[in-house]
């Protein structure tokens, strides 16, 4: 294997690493030699190619090995750029129990390059060498995002030779590292399909977020859940709160958001405004009164048990899908494995050491995700996946952080192996992957058309490379304009909105054209992106963005779609939206959305426009009583009862009139 070194920004390792910092100073010849405290014996551990042949797969599918230590170790994140070469971030700072800080250690960014798409690398790149507390990585908009708790960092690239410009830049700080664990830490990077940068953090790391360059910009608290992050705007969102865990998320061919979480449920919609079960911490807001449960119809461990129990992956448990952790998620769009496999959703369950299968379904205002057989169980005792994504040709990688211990560590860490697993159906042709940074305008913009997902999505993040830099897209933004009103297919109709929208190229007649479109995707979309520019009220009770003002032409188009689409999708979007106006013009969209009888047992619906009506319940409660007088809906109509008669100390008149009327 060819192999080149080329080494980043420098470190300098003094105790004021202990406030995440990166050096700009030149690298030393070598790297640290990371050590290893993990107890077990590591005899027991698999050679890689013995691995990847003890993995028991369905009929057809094949398992390679595309690198291995020494080449990686501790991988704890991936992503693509649009060259097709695979990031990988090294966590070596990654601490056992007791939570200690290693000065010696320095983690580190690489980049493989397969450049005859045989499924092995053939080339390797050490981009910098040391991060601290690294668990996060992602590419675009002329550099490299970093996520090191307490901080999201930016590496300036803008000439794309792989060498850093200068040191990392602070872009937003304060996630929460705990004292006594790191996974929950701040992860989860990735481009979501409107342009925003999103992360995911666990509950019991909360943090209170806000801009490096200017603090007093806003002050978001968040805990746990999905964020975003808007590189041109600077804009700052906590999407939504609780659950445990959540390490693994990914968007299906109509852009609706999914992630997997460890403990108290594995599957969850990403839905803007939400409040999810949290089982160990407590909501800040005492008004949320119920919190959405998971999205699925069934758990993969044996809740008859203790959760903690699962992690022996036997008898059901193992029946079941082989325990309640899941690191990693994909949601497969690429040509390469079988046409059943598209569209399913792919997590790595950590003690069962398997790929659990997800059948994602419409229901109501949502989805549900229903138990497919579970593939790819792995016999290499030290197999811990922690990500799956799947590359420019179709095949599926498994990022295997390869230890005995799990995401507590309280064996050690084994910080000088890890793995890195293709997975195909077959033994495909090598392809060479492609270069998006080399084709043209006209080549970008039909890549929206293609049927492979990456492709699509890697012309998206070209185009949006190319204008961050300064370069002219009008032609290609005036040909996105033509697929947008022109496609049959409402998924190419999609990604041509959603890149017009990363490019800052649509306009508020263009999105509200959407509204009216024949596919409910497409008009959910247009509800999303017609209010994208306001901040989301997230009502955690502990600080509030400031809603922006909406004209009345478009609260009244929010209104009438929330009467008379036919569709719950829609109408989801539409709850999720009440938390992005002001308070004052949220009651006529909730009353429209509650006088639809057919939503009121809806999984999501209630609860989300009860979370929207919050802002009101606090400082307008009054404005509570002739919304559920009007209600179809029971159980806001319970919640707005259990707000006024808790308010009937200082409020009376609130739960007299309720009962009155």
């Amino acid at each position: 294997m060819k192999l080149v070194l080329r080494f980043g920004v420098g470190c300098c390792l003094t105790a004021a690493l202990a406030v995440q910092t990166l050096s700009s100073a030149v690298a030393a010849d070598g790297f640290p030699q990371p050590y290893d405290t993990e107890k077990e014996d590591s005899a027991t551990r698999l050679p890689p190619t013995e691995a990847a042949a003890k993995f028991r797969t369905p009929a057809g599918f094949h398992v390679d090995v595309f690198a291995a230590e020494p080449d990686v170790a501790n991988p704890i994140a991936v992503t693509w750029d649009t060259r097709g070469r695979l990031w990988v971030a090294e966590d070596f700072t990654y601490a056992e129990r007791p939570t200690k800080f290693e000065l010696g250690l320095r983690d580190r960014v690489l980049i493989f390059t397969d450049r005859d798409g045989d499924g092995h690398f053939d080339e390797r790149q050490v981009f910098l060498d040391n991060a601290q507390r690294l668990t996060s990585i992602e590419v675009g908009r002329g550099g490299v995002w970093l996520m090191c708790p307490p901080q999201l960092l930016f590496v300036p690239d803008r000439d794309g030779d792989d060498r850093p410009d200068g040191p990392a830049e602070p872009v937003l700080e304060g996630f929460k590292i705990p004292a006594e664990s790191f996974h929950n830490f701040a992860n989860g990077l990735r481009w979501g399909p409107d342009g925003w940068l999103y992360g995911r953090c666990g509950a019991s790391a909360p943090g209170t977020i806000r801009r490096a360059d200017a603090p007093e910009a806003f002050q978001v608290p968040l805990r746990g859940g999905v964020w975003r992050y808007h590189p041109v705007h600077k804009q700052f969102e906590a999407l939504c709160h609780g659950t445990t865990n959540p390490w693994g998320h990914d968007w299906d061919r109509h852009g609706e958001g999914f992630f997997i979480n460890t403990v108290n449920g594995h599957l969850w919609h990403l839905i803007p405004g939400a409040h999810l079960r949290r089982p160990h911490t407590i909501n800040a807001n005492p008004l949320v009164y119920e919190p959405v449960e998971m999205h699925a119809d069934h758990w993969h461990w044996d809740t008859g048990k203790s959760w903690s129990d699962s992690r022996k992956s036997t008898g059901e448990h193992d029946r079941r899908g082989g325990g309640h952790a899941h690191v990693g998620m994909t949601i497969y769009l690429g040509q390469q494995w079988p046409e059943d496999y598209r569209g399913r959703l792919f997590t790595l369950n950590q003690h069962g050491r398997r790929m659990n299968v997800e059948r994602l379904e419409r229901e109501g205002s949502g989805y549900v995700g229903r138990h497919d057989p579970d593939m790819l169980h792995a016999g290499d005792p030290w197999f811990r996946g922690v990500e799956v994504t799947y590359g420019p040709d179709g095949g599926v990688y498994l990022i295997d952080w390869s230890d005995t211990g799990e995401c507590h560590e309280s064996t050690g860490v084994h910080r000088n192996s890890g793995r890195i697993y293709k997975v195909t159906y077959g033994r495909p042709a090598p392809q060479t992957p492609p270069d998006l940074t080399r084709m043209d305008g006209a080549a970008l913009v039909a890549l929206h058309s293609e049927n492979n997902e990456w492709l699509a999505r890697a012309a998206r993040r070209e185009l949006t490379d190319r204008a961050a830099r300064g370069d002219d897209v009008q032609a290609e933004t005036a040909a996105l304009t033509e697929q947008l009103g022109s496609a049959a297919d409402p998924v190419q109709r999609l990604r041509a909105v959603w890149t017009l929208h990363a490019l800052g190229a649509t306009s508020k007649p263009q999105l509200a054209t959407l509204l009216e479109d024949s596919d409910e995707h497409v008009r959910t979309w247009g509800v999303r992106l017609l209010t994208d520019n306001l901040p989301l009220d997230t009502a955690t009770g502990e600080a509030r963005a400031t809603p922006g003002t909406v004209d009345k032409e478009l609260l009244a188009a929010l209104a009438g779609l929330a009467r008379n689409d036919a569709s719950p999708l829609v109408r989801l979007a539409l709850a999720s939206t009440l938390q992005r106006l002001p308070p004052a013009d949220r009651p006529p969209l909730a009353a429209a959305l509650l006088s639809r009888a057919e939503d009121a047992g809806d999984h999501n619906l209630p609860p989300l426009v009860w979370y929207g009506l919050i802002a009101l319940a606090d400082q307008q409660p009054e404005q509570l009583v002739p919304l559920a007088v009007d209600a179809r809906w029971p159980q806001v109509r319970n919640w707005i009862a259990r707000r006024c008669a808790e308010l009937a100390g200082k409020r009376p008149e609130l739960i007299a009139e309720l009962l009155a009327k």
